[in-house]
């Protein structure tokens, strides 16, 4: 009877506890968040253990998260997904099929399996989604401990399928290297293999990668520079309603940039027009009268609407 009480008390617990765990994580203490879910799962609720182990996870304690998660599955919780994904990070590909083998069937334990036998078997039948899944994982140490190389391996390979979300991934990643290959092109042709991916991604219909494309073509450095066909895609996406592409317009209109003919020379009326488009997702767009407000709120609008909660995946996918 004891131990029941005990057991109860720890699962009502965990309640309130759960609750302070998430807004501690949403807040970026996750030290403080490792303390409300510790404490529960030292009482053994399993729950409490699993999250402690991503928790763990996130912050790149491996040793610690495979012992969480193997506590909640002893308890019959959840975790056997998330020792799998540390084994894919190891290159253990079949050790990932057998233990997820008897596994309830769920979107990322089938994506594990799918491409772990693909990568043992050097076969290519698991799917885009399957790969590109796994690799988005892997690129956000919001959710597991963040491996880019791995993720961006397996997002090349979705990207190799044609995924469209994939290449206009691969593309950013690529032209991250863009402070480097403005200054020293020769260093580099990443910004030339992110112009292929997006063009890519933009003839699937990605009207961001076409607005990016277009930036590129107009700030880039010499070998990649064709003005004129960069404001051409910039015009091209914005009118296919790429938010990125209206800022971009804007910022086109506000600073002036007429090339052959082509009448974006200096227009703060027009410049507005498309900074409005592109902030329409912001509480805060109706406040603001000028094209240079919008200019300067752009960024921070882009981060607001663009928001996920990452303890939602983090605490309840896996």
């Amino acid at each position: 009877m004891k131990i029941i009480l005990i057991l109860f008390t720890a699962i009502s617990l965990f309640g309130s506890d759960y609750n302070s765990m998430i807004d501690s994580f949403e807040n970026g203490d996750s030290d403080r968040a490792i303390v409300f879910a510790r404490q529960n799962a030292t009482l053994g609720n399993k729950e409490a253990m699993y999250n402690l182990a991503l928790l763990y996870y996130s912050k790149g304690d491996i040793q610690r998260t495979e012992q969480w998660f193997n506590s909640s599955v002893k308890k019959g919780g959840k975790g056997a997904v998330g020792i799998g994904l540390i084994m894919l990070s190891r290159a253990q590909y079949s050790d990932v099929i057998n233990s997820l083998n008897d596994s309830t069937s769920g979107t990322i334990r089938d994506s594990l399996v799918n491409v772990s036998h693909d990568l043992l078997e050097n076969q290519d039948n698991a799917s885009s989604q399957d790969y590109l899944l796994l690799g988005k994982l892997f690129y956000s140490d919001k959710i597991v401990h963040l491996n880019t190389k791995l993720a961006l391996f397996l997002i090349s390979k979705a990207a190799d399928k044609g995924n469209r979300e994939a290449l206009a991934i691969m593309g950013d990643a690529n032209n991250i290297m863009r402070p480097i290959s403005l200054k020293a092109p020769l260093l580099t042709n990443s910004l030339s293999v992110a112009l292929d991916y997006y063009m890519k991604a933009s003839n699937l219909g990605d009207a961001d990668s076409m607005a990016k494309m277009g930036e590129l073509h107009i700030i880039g450095p010499r070998n990649i520079r064709m003005v004129q066909h960069g404001v051409d895609f910039v015009l091209k996406s914005a009118n296919a309603g790429s938010p990125l592409g209206a800022k971009l317009l804007g910022d086109l209109y506000l600073q002036g940039l007429d090339v052959n003919g082509l009448g974006l020379s200096m227009d703060h009326k027009k410049a507005l027009k498309w900074y409005q488009k592109a902030t329409t997702l912001c509480e805060a767009n109706s406040k603001l009268s000028t094209a240079q407000d919008y200019s300067h709120y752009y960024n921070s609008c882009q981060k607001e609407s663009s928001i996920t909660p990452g303890y939602s995946l983090l605490f309840e996918e896996f």
